[in-house]
């Protein structure tokens, strides 16, 4: 940043016109009566010489101090402005000099840093007011901006306060220079932004961890797994993975309802928690499935004791709302390294374990052994048949449509694959597709994919169907181990339809691979003109900046917030959340997983255009897709005010036909 005071342009010149006006009236003036008084030698006693250069002196002087007053008034004028930004901007603004000591700063500052009045900060230094790793790495960007001349743009900063609360906010310094352009100090510019942060963090937690019970989910678990593996490889330690699971969970649900079940599990996890060490790692797989984690242990008999801890803890009665409830668990043990050295091995491992504790006795433990390989070598065999599951032309593609929550009108359709598998009839993508991933298949599935889906999306509007989006997945390993943007053209290319009617969907494991390649890659995509979502938005580790920093179209709430949304109001904050930023971004949003009317009221309400899920249709095969768009909207078996359609659709049992509205 530069102050320059200047003189205004045109008073200065009306100015000197008019001395040089005046000063050769006055003076002209003087050489008359001097030479009116020629015989004189004197006038006044002051030669005509002396007095033409006195009354010269005069108008210079005259002229300089009416300059003066004009540029007092016009630096007056700038400061009035300058007094009147600072005092009222509500963004931190302060000025430095080179020792990085406070010449000024606004009032938003001084509120933000608890000072009465602002010149209160006037020589003073950040270690004088922050805490001093604020103020050391204040003083070292301070340092690189006047020794290389270079801003700092954009800059996330974290606050501690003696009290222990934490405030963010968003810091812009730039080189402050003189008219000369030598640097002189810094100023910079600070936005409050720990409202966004704070909501970023509920986004990530809700995404880690179990909303019910606080414990980790599967997400982070692995994770943490993935560490504990790292940490006992480095150190010849032993990692154990306990798979538990309460036995005959559903009689509790069946018996005194949801409720109460989940004040069981509730209960179950603290009782885990109490028996564990602070370092052991426990998790909520899902229902009533927990995992347990014990880091860098010995082998031998410690692993059993504590498998018996737990099966003796859970043994004694909980008191639920009134009731006296009993339940038991079974638990499946497995060991790194011994039967697996990955998370997801060792999860399948304990997992077959503790199926066999509970055929052989529940509310016991049972060790993983490579007896029970049953389940290995059914995974063995799922492998090789998918291994050629693609040239034998087994893969097909399911659509289900995404749905205007205003009007009822289908506006796109999702391709999800099915495998038509030869002896185990239709297998869905959840039991296959991480094997796939696994075994390096998906890059030319996904290929097979998005050929398919595009000439199927042509094909519909060549019959003269309504043109819709065509929403196709893309998995890590296509996004990057692969050419896609030459994927994508080739597919447009060969299909014949117009990129905008197809969009690409990401998952947000995509996006924390590589920013720079991520970034070039999406932006080449959007070169050709389709469209980009962020798929299952809050179920990774969720950050907003992938909202601001890449450009998406749309991002897909998860189906696990909707779970949740009427029983759960952090669920609930957490979604309105997504869909006021999203929508603050310029992003639109889709509700996934919608299957009450109750969801969609609350969708609509807060402005969701777009929904998808079992309340309208599940995913059907081309053929009732086709009739579907040939109706062109969807409605369902209640009524739902201001859906423009009041008609019904009818989702069909396996022997009926489809009705759906006109």
């Amino acid at each position: 940043m530069k102050w320059k005071g200047h003189f205004p342009a045109v008073p200065g010149v009306w100015i000197a016109v008019s001395a040089a006006v005046s000063g050769s009236v006055i003076t002209g003036a003087i050489m008359t009566a001097a030479a009116e008084h020629r015989g004189a030698a004197h006038l006044f006693g002051f030669s005509p010489l002396v007095i033409a250069v006195l009354a010269a002196a005069i108008i210079v002087v005259v002229g300089l101090v009416i300059l003066r007053t004009l540029a007092d008034r016009e630096f007056k004028t700038e400061r009035h402005l300058l007094n009147a930004f600072l005092e009222y901007i509500p963004d931190n603004v302060y000025f430095k000099d080179r020792n990085s000591r406070f010449v000024r700063i606004n009032r938003a500052m001084a509120d933000y840093v608890g000072l009465a009045d602002p010149a209160q900060a006037v020589s003073k230094a950040d270690s004088d007011i922050f805490t001093a790793e604020h103020a050391v790495k204040a003083l070292v960007d301070e340092k690189k901006i006047m020794e290389t001349g270079v801003p700092l743009i954009g800059i996330e900063e974290r606050e501690t306060w003696p009290d222990g609360h934490e405030t963010w906010v968003l810091t812009t310094k730039v080189p402050l220079k003189d008219q000369r352009s030598a640097i002189v100090g810094t100023m910079g510019i600070s936005r409050d932004i720990t409202d966004r942060k704070e909501a970023e963090l509920r986004i990530r937690y809700m995404a880690l961890h179990d909303a019910l019970t606080g414990l980790p989910n599967r997400t982070l678990l692995e994770d943490r797994l993935g560490q504990a593996i790292a940490f006992a490889c480095r150190n010849q330690k032993r990692v154990a993975v306990f798979m538990l699971d309460l036995d005959r969970f559903k009689n509790v649900n069946d018996s005194y309802g949801h409720y109460l079940g989940d004040r069981l599990l509730e209960a179950v996890s603290i009782r885990l928690r109490e028996s564990l060490r602070a370092s052991d790692i426990v998790g909520r797989l899902s229902g009533d499935e927990f995992a347990v984690v014990l880091p860098a242990v010995e082998p031998g008999r410690e692993i059993e004791y504590v498998a018996r801890k737990l099966l003796g803890a859970l043994s004694e009665p909980f008191e639920i709302e009134g009731h006296n409830l009993r339940i038991s668990a079974s638990i499946g043990i497995c060991e790194y390294p011994l039967h697996g050295e990955n998370p997801r091995d060792l999860l399948q491992a304990a997992d077959t374990a503790m199926y066999e504790a509970k055929k052989r006795r529940r509310g016991s433990y049972c060790r993983f052994t490579p007896d029970l390989t049953d389940a290995t070598r059914r995974r063995l065999k799922m492998e090789f048949d998918l291994q050629h599951a693609l040239e034998r032309e087994e893969f097909v593609l399911y659509y289900q449509p995404l749905v205007c929550t205003t009007s009822g009108k289908i506006t796109a359709m999702e391709a999800l694959l099915r495998w038509r598998h030869p002896e185990e009839g239709m297998i869905s993508p959840n039991h296959f597709i991480p094997q796939a991933e696994e075994m390096g298949l998906m890059v030319s599935i996904g290929r097979w994919v998005l050929q398919t889906a595009c000439a199927q999306n042509a094909a519909w509007q060549k019959k003269g169907l309504p043109p819709v989006r065509m929403l196709v997945n893309l998995s890590a390993n296509q996004f990057y181990r692969n050419n896609i943007v030459g994927d994508v053209e080739s597919a447009l290319s060969e299909s014949g339809l117009d990129p905008k009617w197809l969009e690409l969907e990401l998952t947000e494991l995509v996006m924390l691979d590589d920013t720079n390649s991520t970034d070039r890659i999406m932006r080449r995509l959007k070169k050709i003109g389709v469209s980009l979502s962020l798929d299952d938005f809050g179920t990774g580790w969720s950050s907003l900046s992938y909202l601001r920093r890449f450009p998406i179209d749309r991002i897909k709430i998860d189906r696990s917030f909707l779970r949740d949304l009427a029983s759960q109001p952090a669920a609930e904050a957490v979604v309105r959340t997504i869909i006021n930023l999203g929508r603050d971004l310029g992003l639109e949003c889709v509700a996934e997983g919608v299957e009450t009317p109750d969801q969609l009221n609350y969708f609509r309400k807060q402005n969701c255009k777009e929904v998808q899920g079992f309340l309208y249709s599940p995913a059907l095969p081309e053929a009732e897709c086709s009739a579907l768009l040939s109706v062109g909207s969807l409605s369902f078996a209640e009524n739902v005010p201001g859906l423009a359609a009041p008609a019904l659709a009818v989702l069909p049992a396996a022997d009926e036909t489809v009705q759906i509205s006109g």
